[in-house]
């Protein structure tokens, strides 16, 4: 298809959910030429699992016509200064409870619809005078055929504070799950993630050897759900929202920051297959009294949790009879709210269409204004 522009692309490096984010909403713009951003240190990493279905441009040329952005506002601001529009993409408007977790400038500021209530009441997008809010990003509705097994993700495992904590998490919880899923008899399909050298070696060696252990590029991530029969998960928003749009059966594993806890409470069953840290590990009233200073204030408490506390005997313990017990139903029992498919699942296209426009120069559409303060169902509907 002939190009119909440039579009600049920057994601934060975090995790791999905003990586995610971008590839379904650039797989809504074929006609595109694609620049990373040279100054964010995720854009090698974003073309790696991208993958290669775009028409990456490695020289400047001639200057974008417009750039995306994932849930990096310094990124954004930096952007908008040099005079190119920045199309926003805010997928945890919930989380943000300081004005530096938010651009001060977008063109458009779009924001992920979830199952939460309003927003923080220190949130920084009270100030904004037009969100648009949009529906899931999410792969495009198919239909799961099963038969492949139990997957096992726990996603990108880094972020700018995380240190030691990825490995701590990985032998506190990866490791030991599987343990008990294959002594239960369960048949694993993958094990997903940015694991390191040491994990892929541990787990290779408990496994059969056509099991796939390590990273996944975005499209044969989504392959991997598609064939599960049900998926063990860190509960990153992004795969959280792909496996409930398919239907397919979650259990989520203990989060691995503070997104991940809000998102174990927003998107989760009480009392079903959802396993968290004990209060030794990670005290729940004390993240609630460090978010006002932001997410690296809880982030900081809870990496170093992670890290000091994991290992300890009576926690592994505790964690090991948790997935013993999840690991001996036939069944594994969904985890996920059933009110998460009542969200939709046009998110990528509706930020594409968004992306065009501002391309165009014409003005965001107007029917996708959604009440700043809330994204209840109740708006969705």
């Amino acid at each position: 298809m002939h190009s119909t522009g440039t579009l600049l692309v920057s994601t934060t490096d975090f995790g791999w959910g905003s990586i995610g984010k971008l590839r379904l909403i650039l797989d809504e713009l074929d006609g595109l030429d694609i620049l990373m951003d040279d100054a964010s240190n995720t854009a090698e990493l974003a073309a790696q699992i991208i993958g290669g279905r775009h028409r990456f441009v490695h020289s400047h040329g001639a200057p974008a016509a417009a750039a995306l952005v994932v849930n990096d506002p310094v990124s954004a601001d930096r952007i908008t200064r040099s005079g190119t529009p920045v199309v926003y993409v805010d997928s945890l408007p919930y989380l943000w409870t300081t004005a530096s977790e938010v651009p001060a400038g977008a063109a458009v500021y779009c924001a992920q619809r979830s199952l939460a209530g309003a927003l923080p009441p220190t949130s920084p997008l009270r100030q904004w005078a037009d969100v648009r809010w949009v529906e899931p990003i999410v792969p495009p509705p198919r239909r799961r055929r099963g038969g492949a097994g139990v997957v096992v993700s726990v996603g990108g495992l880094h972020s700018h504070l995380s240190g030691g904590a990825s490995d701590a998490y990985l032998r506190a919880v990866l490791v030991p799950l599987v343990d008990a899923l294959i002594s239960a008899g369960h048949r694993i399909a993958a094990v997903c993630g940015n694991l390191p050298v040491w994990a892929r070696t541990e787990l290779a060696a408990m496994l059969p050897g056509s099991v796939r252990v390590g990273p996944f590029s975005a499209y044969e991530f989504e392959a991997a759900l598609l064939r599960a029969d049900a998926l063990f998960t860190s509960p990153g928003s992004t795969t959280i929202l792909q496996a409930a749009s398919v239907g397919l059966p979650t259990a989520l594993l203990p989060p691995q920051n503070l997104s991940q806890i809000l998102n174990t409470e927003i998107f989760g069953v009480p009392g079903g297959s959802v396993i968290t840290w004990p209060g030794s590990v990670i005290d729940r009233t004390l993240v609630d009294e460090l978010r006002p200073a932001g997410e690296d204030a809880v982030l900081g408490y809870v990496y170093r949790q992670i890290s000091e506390h994991s290992g300890d005997p009576a926690v592994r313990s505790v964690l090991r009879e948790q997935f013993r017990a999840l690991a001996a139903c036939t069944g594994v029992p969904d985890g996920l709210s059933p009110h998460l498919r009542e969200l939709g699942h046009g998110g990528a296209r509706h930020v594409a269409r968004i992306v065009r426009q501002t391309i165009l120069a014409l003005s965001p559409v107007e029917d996708s204004r959604w009440p700043l303060a809330t994204g209840t169902r109740a708006d969705a509907r």
